[in-house]
């Protein structure tokens, strides 16, 4: 099981944090181991605080690199809001990521609040596999057969598509400039789009994206996220950070006996009893997940991203956990700010899954055969147990989990250029990082060369976490994420006079 932690926790931690449900699905595997067409009319009107939008779905090839006279389709899902739209005006295009577009739109706020600048068209794109975008429906990940056609270079081709339909099926939209945009996994899509279809994206805003953290690429340390969590909690109150590190070792003291198993439970408050050393471990894995959910979405006022949470959730955390002195009662009381914020929940549920939206299926077998981000932790520099990173272990389970061969190095050949950190041939797409954000780990702030060829901003954002600044602007938005955002705007405007210009020269 050891042997495999690593593997565990990354799974948990890519793209925009997965709770800790997907750790049941990996223990279990671990377990085993060791023995363009638019599709009819609008589908519906959606509409949350501020943001509304109509649904459709778009038939898709499965196999966009096939030359198969009648290809398999599926539907994909868009949502569209046109309410600012007019003839000329731009496409603000989402690259959906790991999950229901649904929960993407709603906390991307920035596209909505600019819209009426650029009259602007926004389109958020379901990522295939995900939401209500599964090729099979709920076999879609019954069989390699079915599941073979999850792939990054599939996903692009599906945005192109999208981008396509609406130029050709919309009047307003005939030689429009297109920008893209996504946070974590979605901003590496958006980059990753331009790149591949500069005809089609006129330049792409990518947030919090870890473009440089691929193996082979040398860049970051695979202990990055964890020492940037550290110095988060570090920042706020040492005494916090200390209370955590020494917690892992008190957690596996009292692991270790029924009656300390039994004070772990009351402590803890959790649903189920601790039977075994390997509940307890479930319990060190959930608290481990819960550090960087908290530091990823540290943001400055209450949200609900992947759980109810107050504002600056970390220091609301290391509050509580500083009033007792004892280090148990501390954390456990502290991650009552995670667990329970709202109240309402009786017990701690080591099973469920604050982040339902999100797509665990098809996150593991990207996470396991392409989109690999190596992760470890050392004693040393943070506050985590010391883990290490073992890429041939990783790959081997994978291969053997999926009954398929992982690529390891398959994006950094395709974007990330000869040595792993230079867009040679890119331009136009602004990448921003949050200094609150793990996984700035991977982004390009760590080096200081130019990012590519032309016009790539990199905005770092002093008070940011993950793609704070795609959010919808607040009031209690600390002036480094305005900034940002006004970094942004420009770079949008200079791309569609750009667009402009060229078509006048025509």
């Amino acid at each position: 099981y050891n042997e495999y932690k690593s593997y565990l926790r990354l799974m948990m931690k890519i793209g925009v944090q997965y709770s800790y449900w997907i750790v049941i699905i990996l223990v279990s595997y671990c377990s085993s181991f060791k023995t363009p067409k638019l599709m009819g009319s609008l589908i519906k009107e959606h509409t949350v605080p501020n943001y509304k939008y109509d649904t459709i779905y778009m038939e898709q090839d499965l196999d966009h690199f096939t030359f198969q006279k009648n290809p398999q389709q599926y539907k994909q899902r868009l949502l569209i809001n046109k309410d600012h739209w007019s003839t000329g005006g731009p496409i603000f295009f989402y690259t959906g990521n790991e999950g229901d577009i649904e929960l993407f739109a709603e906390n991307t706020g920035f596209m909505f609040d600019i819209a009426p600048k650029f009259n602007a068209c926004i389109v958020f794109a379901e990522h295939r596999y995900y939401g209500k975008s599964l090729p099979f429906g709920n076999q879609s990940f019954s069989s390699w057969e079915k599941t073979q056609y999850l792939d990054v270079n599939q996903v692009l081709a599906d945005y192109a598509n999208n981008i396509l339909m609406l130029k050709s099926e919309y009047p307003e939209g005939r030689d429009v400039p297109v920008i893209a945009f996504g946070g974590s996994y979605g901003g590496m899509l958006a980059a990753w789009l331009r790149m591949k279809y500069p005809s089609l994206v006129q330049g792409s805003i990518a947030a919090s994206a870890p473009v440089w953290m691929f193996p082979g690429m040398n860049v970051t340390r695979c202990s990055g996220p964890y020492e940037i969590i550290t110095r988060v909690f570090n920042d706020i109150s040492s005494s916090c950070k200390d209370k955590v590190k020494q917690s892992w070792g008190d957690i596996n003291q009292l692991g270790g006996s029924t009656k300390g198993r039994a004070q772990l439970q009351d402590l803890f408050k959790t649903c189920k009893p601790f039977n075994s050393s390997g509940d307890v471990m479930m319990l060190s894995m959930w608290l481990e997940s819960m550090y960087f959910d908290m530091a990823m979405v540290n943001y400055p006022y209450p949200t609900s991203f992947l759980a109810p949470l107050p504002a600056w959730p970390v220091r609301e955390f290391c509050a509580r956990a500083d009033k007792l002195s004892d280090t148990l009662e501390g954390i456990a009381a502290a991650s009552q700010v995670y667990s329970n914020y709202t109240g309402t929940s009786k017990c701690l549920d080591l099973d469920s899954d604050p982040a339902g939206g999100l797509g665990m299926q098809a996150w593991t077998f990207q996470a396991c055969l392409e989109i690999i981000l190596p992760i470890c932790s050392k004693a040393k520099f943070d506050m985590f147990p010391e883990q290490g990173w073992d890429l041939k272990s990783y790959v081997a389970a994978c291969e053997k989990q999926w009954s398929s061969k992982a690529k390891p190095y398959w994006l950094k050949h395709s974007f990330g250029g000869v040595d792993g950190f230079n867009f040679f041939d890119a331009s136009q797409i602004l990448f921003s990082d949050g200094y609150l954000d793990p996984w700035s780990a991977g982004g390009v702030e760590q080096i200081d060369e130019p990012v590519c060829r032309f016009d790539c901003p990199k905005v770092f954002i002093k008070d940011g976490a993950h793609h704070l600044d795609l959010r919808g602007a607040n009031e209690n938005d600390p002036a480094s994420v305005m900034e940002a955002r006004d970094v942004e705007v420009a770079a949008i405007s200079r791309w569609i006079s750009q667009h402009r210009d060229y078509k006048l020269e025509l």
